[in-house]
């Protein structure tokens, strides 16, 4: 059975090796990332991801600032390779989308539904993951590689104060994007009988 939504999934790679060389605009992009982060679902229909789109020297800058946190708790030996992995895969793309969730939202949620106030940190945490995967697979399937990162905490006081962005908005993961400019590795799967039963 051919289906295009996993055809899409199969193509959403972590991709390392990133370049400029896309034909999208930076507004097609945005307004892709948008819309994918839009339609995203979240408990209560909370709607507690928030998203920032990088692009140019803004990109470049976030990069540095992750080289400047690393630099400050790495051996300079360690540091060397992160800065080479962060020039390569990641700076070398067109841009990068920042992935926060509002704990303003979710406090809302917790004060107006008591009942369920200890799983609403849980809920957003679900949504920041399915609005990742959302606009990975989307990017994905204009042919835009990307890979996910996480250098959050380290990095969350200098990009809030970087951007201007609300306090309230917690870091939750960084997408590099570009061009493809190197095919990934064969992906390996778990067997599919250890992962998925069917009862009937």
């Amino acid at each position: 059975m051919e289906n295009s939504y996993l055809t899409h999934l199969t193509k959403r790679r972590s991709i390392y090796c990133l370049g400029k060389n896309i034909s999208q605009s930076k507004s097609q992009i945005a307004g892709l990332i948008n819309q994918a982060a839009k339609l995203s679902p979240s408990a209560f229909n909370s709607q507690s991801t928030r998203v920032v789109v990088l692009f140019n020297e803004h990109h470049l800058k976030l990069w540095s600032l992750v080289k400047e946190a690393l630099d400050r708790i790495l051996t300079p030996n360690d540091f060397d390779k992160s800065v080479s992995k962060i020039d390569a895969c990641f700076a070398s793309g067109v841009g990068t989308v920042l992935f926060f969730e509002d704990s303003s939202v979710i406090e809302e949620l917790r004060n107006a539904h008591p009942l369920y106030a200890d799983n609403f940190k849980v809920w957003s945490e679900q949504a920041a993951g399915m609005a990742q995967l959302s606009v990975w697979t989307a990017l994905a399937s204009e042919n835009i590689g990307a890979s996910l990162q996480h250098y959050n905490p380290i990095i969350d006081n200098s990009v809030l104060k970087e951007w201007d962005i609300p306090k309230s908005w917690k870091l939750t993961a960084q997408l590099p994007f570009g061009s493809i400019e190197g095919t990934p590795e064969e992906k390996t799967f778990i067997a599919d009988d250890v992962r998925f039963k069917v009862i009937k």
